[in-house]
């Protein structure tokens, strides 16, 4: 154990923190990816499936190559191209990733794009929990307020009922009786001990 212990801790090191990797590594990460797909295209053209995950895509006369599934403008609106063959899609990814690690204004690019994202998915999670906590309040209405609300419905119900004359008579007197009614409770626990 103690030769383990000698030969590992001089190569310890604090874990990577997930976010770490900056925009462009993340970028070029994603080219590599992009770079794997399309040599897995041309190893097995007819039956490639994974489209949706490709920034490239076969079009009338070539291929649509996109710059990102983020679309991120790569400088003078560029952010979409059509080129003839697959040695073109590759070149044209490899001028990307090269592109994106010296082009300053590219590399802004991508940290506001980043930025953009990280924005909606946070505004998606606290409006999520909004919209949870609105349900849960129209979900906990007083019993005072339901039976409030229920009188409005019985007297839009009313006027309907006359149009019969056998209704007109009858459905007033249910309305009322319901209203009249008080609403069943729940007993506590002491209240079903004490009987």
């Amino acid at each position: 154990m103690a030769n383990f212990l000698e030969k590992w801790t001089s190569k310890k090191a604090d874990k990577p923190k997930a976010g770490a990797r900056n925009v462009v590594d993340t970028f070029r990460a994603r080219v590599a990816e992009q770079k794997a797909y399309l040599e897995e295209y041309e190893r097995d053209a007819a039956g490639f499936k994974k489209w949706r995950s490709t920034w490239f895509q076969r079009v009338p006369g070539g291929f649509g190559v996109t710059v990102g599934r983020d679309s991120v403008n790569a400088g003078r609106g560029l952010s979409y191209v059509v080129v003839d063959t697959v040695k073109d899609v590759a070149e044209f990814l490899d001028d990307l990733a090269f592109h994106a690690e010296n082009d300053v204004g590219f590399q802004q690019a991508l940290e506001q794009n980043r930025q953009r994202r990280v924005s909606l998915l946070n505004a998606a999670k606290t409006g999520g929990k909004a919209t949870a906590s609105k349900t849960k309040a129209k979900t906990a209405k007083p019993a005072a307020a339901k039976s409030a609300a229920v009188k409005p419905a019985a007297a839009k119900a009313a006027p309907k009922a006359t149009r019969t004359k056998a209704a007109s008579v009858a459905a007033p007197a249910p309305a009322a009786a319901e209203a009249a009614k008080p609403k069943r409770t729940r007993k506590t626990k002491a209240a079903g001990a004490a009987e």
